[in-house]
Formats: C-alpha cells, structure tokens, sequence
C-alpha cells in the first residue's frame, strides 16, 4: 500500500516538474523587441522626392511617408515577432491588414527591412524569408537613424514698403520647415522675411512695424563653415529675437550679407550657415543661396527683381536630436 502511494506522489510530483518546465519555454513568436528610435530614407518620384520613416517601440510600428508625390501616416501594432528569423508581424487596424516586416543589418545608425502586407497573421508567419536580392514590394530598404530632411526654397518673396531713409512696413514672407513652404499661417511658422530682414518664431516682437507675433520656441544663431561641416547645433549660441534686435543681425557684414555701395547688390555672405530653433523646440539649419529672382549668377539691381530669397535647408524632424 505504502508502494502504490509513492508510486502515485512520484507521478504528481514528475507532472508537476513537467508543467513548470513547459510554462518556462519561450512563447514562439513573444520575443522581445530590442529595436528603438526612428530611422528614415530619402527617395526620388518623378521631380519630387519622398521621406519614408519608420518609428520603432516594444508595441508598435509607426510608418510615416511625406513628399510632393504622397503622403500617409499610420500605426501597425505588434503581434508577433521571432528574433531568430527577424520577423515582425503587426496589425494596421485603419485597413484591417497584417505586415510581416523581416530585418537585416541592423545597427546604431542603419538598419535595412523589407515589409510585405499579408491576410492573416498565420500568413504572415508562413511568408518565406525573402533572399538579399528580392525586388517585390519594393525590395530591402536601407533606412538611416534619425533622418533629417533637406529641401530648397525657391524664390521666396519678401517685399516691403518704404526703406531708404523711409518708414518700413509690411507683412512678413514666413516659411515653415515642417512642410518645407511658405505659410500664411499665424502660428504654424518658424522663419519669416522682410527685404533683407529674417525673424524667427520666438521671443518678442523688436517693435518695428507689422512684425508676426511671436508664439513658439525659435531661435537662432548664424555659424561659421558650410552645410556639409555644419553637423550639429551649439545650443548655447541660440538667441531669441528681442526689443534689442533680431537674432539674426541685420546690416552689410553683420549677418547673412555684404552689400557693395558701388553696385548696390546684396550678397549672401561665404561660409555663413544660419542655425534656427524651430516653434517647437526642433532645429534646422539655412545656406541662403540668393536674394534675387531665379538666384542669377552676377545680379544686377537693373535687371534682376531683388527680395526673392532661394535657399538650402536641413531640417531635423526628431524630437530631441540636435545633429543633422
């Protein structure tokens, strides 16, 4: 009797063990995700170029596509991810879909995917890993981190009224780096021109007529190098504009341009980068390229119309990023 009742605790106790064991295996498909941050891409489309990023977190994917061509912004939520084979699957709920996203290369600073839409998840944990070389759905991607966006501004038109030796008014050009545009915006703005003045959407007004309200966080200072040397910004340097004067200095030499009495053109200044602060506390960076209509090699004030600003820009999209 004593026999049959070991006998009976062993099993218990082995049933027991064998659960634990199995409760301790791993969830196929419940590994954690260890990749974090934003990472975009730059791309051509006919005469426009387009920006795909990609967010990563432990719960979700947010894809997010700008440009000229198309524009699109959603969330695919995890489901399920397999570390071994670096497939992610994700839920798109404002299209009822699934993707199964594969991973190669990843890095602090690149990382390359490949993504697929699918019916099912189970379809998504059947789709083959596809080999270095596939081409469908737009094939592997290489997407760099903390992307920042480049663009130029073509003439920008700035005119005032008045100016030599006469009061000057006038409202404002603005130009949003968000969307890479002029704005008429009264909030959504960062730079704003006037002849040969340039504000920023921060600070107070220096009290000289029709200057935009202020309502953001902008700043600026201007930099010595070029756009390629220009990497990343001296937050210690930023300066609001004030009732003292504009952060960006106005006058032949004292800020953007020189102007020549004896031609009386204005020349943007050599090795002059414009850093700004954004309304929101993000950054950009600015090489002004012209003052005149269609940025002529050698202006004349006779021929070519003046205040049609084009210039180069970099934006900083991240929140929190201070490089370019």
């Amino acid at each position: 009797m004593k026999t049959i009742k070991f006998l009976i605790l062993l099993t218990f106790f082995a049933g027991a063990i064998s659960c634990t064991q199995e409760q301790d295996e791993p969830v196929p498909g419940n590994d954690p995700f260890d990749i974090e941050g934003s990472f975009g891409r730059e791309f051509p489309v006919g005469e426009t170029t387009q920006i795909a990023t990609y967010t990563f977190s432990q719960e979700a994917i947010t894809y997010d596509l700008a440009g000229g061509f198309a524009q699109s912004n959603y969330d695919i939520v995890k489901e399920y991810y397999a570390s071994d084979e670096q497939r992610w699957i994700g839920y798109r709920e404002s299209n009822s879909a699934y993707y199964v996203i594969f991973f190669n290369n990843v890095s602090d600073t690149e990382i390359s995917l490949y993504k697929k839409k699918v019916s099912t998840l189970e379809e998504g944990i059947n789709e083959p890993v596809p080999a270095a070389d596939n081409t469908d759905n737009y094939g592997w991607n290489t997407y760099q981190k903390d992307l920042p966006v480049s663009g130029q501004m073509t003439n920008l038109y700035a005119p005032q009224e008045g100016g030599m030796g006469q009061p000057v008014s006038g409202a404002f050009a603005k130009f949003d780096f968000e969307t890479g545009n002029s704005t008429d915006s009264d909030t959504d703005w960062d730079i704003a021109f006037r002849g040969s003045s340039i504000v920023v959407n921060g600070g107070v007004s220096s009290g000289i007529t029709d200057e935009p309200e202020r309502n953001g966080l902008g700043a600026a200072y201007i930099a010595t190098g070029t756009m390629e040397t220009v990497t990343a910004v001296d937050t210690s340097l930023l300066v609001e504009d004030s009732a003292d004067g504009f952060a960006i200095p106005g006058g032949s030499g004292n800020g953007w341009y020189t102007y020549d009495s004896s031609t009386h053109v204005i020349t943007p200044t050599a090795g002059k980068i414009l850093v700004f602060k954004t309304r929101d506390g993000k950054y950009a960076k600015v090489e002004i390229l012209s003052y005149y209509k269609d940025a002529p090699a050698s202006p004349d004030i006779y021929t070519d119309e003046s205040r049609y600003y084009t210039f180069n820009y970099v934006y900083q999209p991240h929140e929190g990023v201070e490089t370019f």
